[in-house]
């Protein structure tokens, strides 16, 4: 049952994504256009994001050959993999100016961030609220929202800074 759940959720999201993606871009479509140096340096950005998920899996490898029992749900971990990899995509591009596309609308993206980070705030709070976010002794289903919440704050603070260094930059 929880699946299921995790499976309509998930089916959900990508519905409610696509829908997003088409009302924030400029020209209304779904894909994001980049030009030739953004294309390049974001393949850059997907292999180092490849290499950083490969290193945490082996690492994570490594622990269950030496028997070393984390507490958190194996889905936790896995999840926090992927995050793992988002985080270094998106710290690439967003420091080598491939983050943005040329039809995407960053005001529009701004409130889906936020809207993104409250969504995601909601349930740690609810877990917190309750008394924390152990289930049987491990991290469980919150830590992930915990985790998607860092990530939200973390590349936004660094698009802040971003934009802050090219003000400044600009105003030289």
């Amino acid at each position: 049952m929880k699946a299921l759940s995790i499976l309509i959720g998930i089916a959900a999201g990508i519905g409610l994504a696509l829908v997003i993606f088409k009302y924030s871009n400029r020209n209304h479509k779904m894909e994001t256009q980049y030009d030739e140096r953004q294309k390049d340096v974001r393949g850059k950005g997907y292999r180092y994001a490849y290499y950083a998920m490969m290193i945490y899996e082996a690492i994570l490898l490594i622990l269950s050959i030496g028997e070393v029992a984390l507490p958190v749900e194996s889905y936790v971990l896995h999840f926090t993999g992927m995050l793992v990899g988002a985080m270094v995509l998106a710290t690439y591009c967003i420091w080598h100016d491939a983050y943005w596309g040329l039809n995407n609308n960053r005001k529009r993206y701004g409130l889906i961030f936020l809207a993104l980070g409250i969504l995601n705030a909601i349930p740690v709070i609810g877990s917190l609220a309750r008394g924390g976010m152990l289930e049987n002794g491990k991290l469980a289903t919150p830590a992930i929202n915990l985790g998607v919440l860092i990530m939200l704050v973390v590349t936004g603070a660094e698009l802040l800074i971003k934009a802050q260094l090219e003000k400044r930059g600009a105003e030289e």
